[in-house]
């Protein structure tokens, strides 16, 4: 059984994949707003809309899992590509270039600047500063009644679907 028909929303689906192939991978605000519209008009309409929400939810767990899963793997790999360069390099330096059909293994120079833990002189460091509000700390401010400047509270209210 495929993923997506757990849900039983193919045809939501597909529909906004239509959607989003024609306008460049996007689904606009007014596409999605007539799209929910129509889905509301009956309870069964209304339970594939919920489905496929729960579809996109599982679908973000999954491919989170997958980007973590890659990456870690791309990560693996770099460090074996490393590895097995260096086992290579004595070599390549007691033979010199060799050509093996498509590929070309030798030698290149360069030049890296290693710094000793803790450097710290002013004329060769940069100072990045970096500032994030503290959004509880706003919040709880503002309950308590008082004035922050370029900030507010806004109460909103969220859909649920358990």
């Amino acid at each position: 059984m495929e993923f997506r028909n757990i849900y039983e929303c193919d045809a939501m689906i597909q529909t906004i994949e239509n959607i989003a192939e024609a306008n460049g991978g996007v689904v606009s605000d007014a596409d999605m707003e007539t799209l929910v519209k129509a889905q509301m008009t009956s309870i069964e309409k209304l339970g594939k809309l919920v489905n496929y929400v729960s579809y996109l939810e599982a679908f973000q767990d999954t491919a989170k899992a997958e980007g973590d899963r890659i990456y870690k793997k791309r990560i693996a790999a770099a460090a074996r590509v490393e590895s097995i360069k260096q086992w290579l390099l004595p070599y390549v330096q007691e033979h010199g270039p060799i050509n093996l059909g498509t590929h070309r293994i030798s030698t290149r120079k360069s030049e890296a600047v290693v710094v000793d833990e803790g450097f710290n002189n002013p004329e060769y460091c940069k100072v990045v500063t970096t500032t994030t509000p503290d959004k509880t700390k706003i919040k709880d401010s503002i309950k308590k009644g008082v004035e922050v400047h370029g900030a507010k509270l806004e109460e909103r209210t969220h859909v649920q679907i358990k």
